[in-house]
Parts: structure tokens; sequence; C-alpha cells
């Protein structure tokens, strides 16, 4: 196996060891909206477990799987009993479900941010570590031409 061939093998299999420390369950919200008012909800157990204007405890067992189905109506009205304060009569409340950042992004910025860690530790070791690569290379250049 040449030099080449397993630099990229070993480049392969860190990045698909990246991928899996990287690949978490991404956090989505639900945006509740009553006219002008809106708060937005964090869909994780421990949030909902402890939304501090709630005006009754939620029970985590009964969530959906689906962690978008939990971002109801019911949910905005127990986690923001006065959300539609102020609002008109007719309005009604609005839940929206999304998500912040993506896996995608995450690992666009994490490679970014290792690409350039990497240049700047080959900038800093580069001139300590050209002596000896230049010996070996020259090692293997008599070795190959006396062979």
């Amino acid at each position: 196996m040449t030099r080449w061939q397993w630099w990229t093998r070993l480049l392969l299999l860190l990045s698909i060891a990246l991928s899996g420390v990287l690949a978490k369950d991404v956090t989505k919200f639900c945006k509740c909206t009553c006219g002008q008012n809106s708060t937005i909800i964090e869909l994780t157990r421990f949030a909902l477990e402890h939304l501090p204007h709630a005006s009754k405890p939620i029970d985590v067992g009964t969530l959906m799987p689906n962690v978008c189905m939990n971002c109801t109506r019911l949910l905005c009205g127990i986690a923001e009993p006065q959300l539609c304060d102020g609002a008109a009569v007719d309005d009604e409340i609005v839940p929206l479900c999304f998500q912040r950042d993506s896996l995608q992004d995450e690992l666009i910025v994490v490679g970014f941010l290792l690409l350039v860690g990497g240049l700047l530790a080959w900038a800093i070791i580069r001139d300590r570590v050209r002596p000896a690569v230049d010996r070996l290379w020259n090692q293997y250049n008599n070795y190959v031409a006396h062979g």
C-alpha cells in the first residue's frame, strides 16, 4: 500500500468517526405566537420538565416520539398561560416547530476549524520537521538507487 493510499484511508476513517461523534439529535424548538406576542420553547425533556411559567407540570412520559408533534396549541397554552394577554379576542395560538442548527452546518464549521488548526500546526512545526523529512527522503532515494 502506498503512502497516499494509507493517508486517504486514514482521512476517510477519521471523517466517518467524526460524523459519528457529531451525529447527535438536533435540538428542536416550538415557537408559540398569539397576535404580537410570541415565545420560544425548547423541545427537550429537561426543558419541558422545568418550564418557568407553566400553569401545570408537563408529563414527559406522554410526549410523542416525533419531537415536533409535541409543538401544539395545548403545549403553548400550558407553557405560557399569559401568551394571549393583550391580544385581540379572535387571535389564536399558532405553534411552529423549527430547528436552529443542522448537522450539516456543524460538520462544515468543525471541518473548517480542523483544517485551519492543521494548517497552523504545520506552519509552526514545518521548519523543525523538514530536516528529518529530508534526511529520510535522501535515505530512501539512496536505497532505491542502490537497490
